[in-house]
């Protein structure tokens, strides 16, 4: 039986979408990759195979009560039902947006749900006129790695410190994305 999803992005309610983005199922569990191979003065990546598989989860409780303070917040739901958050900070003196959450409950994933989120940001940035779209996951995450190159978003950097390395994975850094917001139709 196929399943048709009739997912409404609206508005964040604060506080009354509190508990409900608190329930989101934000983990992933993967078995690729990528590491970070090192030459004198250049990086590249390289797809790896990770055994045993990885999970991951990034829970809101730290963050959620910040929400409030983003410049645009936007929750997916599925008749009534909380499956999505985005949030998305501008920064005017650069003309950057910046995504810090972009969550998808798993039985939302790979529905067009994310690209209809991505999609939303970049009509709000383009608004705001915004010059770039800015995003930023780990090499643990090859889901979201391979989602934002689908969506149009291009590699543009890493940080090999922005995680505390008690917290994360060994070899695990942060990679960035970016994508151009104006010339939207």
């Amino acid at each position: 039986m196929e399943v048709t999803y009739l997912v409404v992005l609206r508005a964040l309610c604060w506080p009354e979408d509190r508990a409900s983005l608190l329930a989101l199922d934000t983990s992933l569990t993967t078995d690729r990759g990528y590491r970070l191979e090192r030459g004198d003065h250049s990086f590249a990546l390289e797809e790896v195979s990770i055994t045993p598989s990885v999970q991951k989860s990034y829970p809101l409780e730290n963050e959620i009560d910040e929400l409030i303070a983003f410049d645009w917040v936007q929750v997916a739901s599925d008749g009534g039902v909380v499956v999505g958050l985005v949030a998305m900070k501008l920064e005017n003196w650069n003309g950057r947006a910046n995504l810090h959450h972009l969550y998808l409950a798993p039985s939302a994933r790979r529905q067009g749900v994310g690209r209809a989120m991505i999609e939303a940001a970049l009509k709000e940035a383009n608004r705001c006129h915004m010059r770039s779209l800015w995003a930023e996951t780990q090499t643990t995450n090859y889901a979201a790695v391979r989602f934002y190159e689908r969506t149009g978003f291009t590699l543009c950097g890493l940080d090999t410190s922005l995680y505390d390395s008690r917290k994360v994975l060994d070899g695990e850094i942060a990679l960035f994305f970016s994508r151009p917001v104006n010339n939207l139709e």
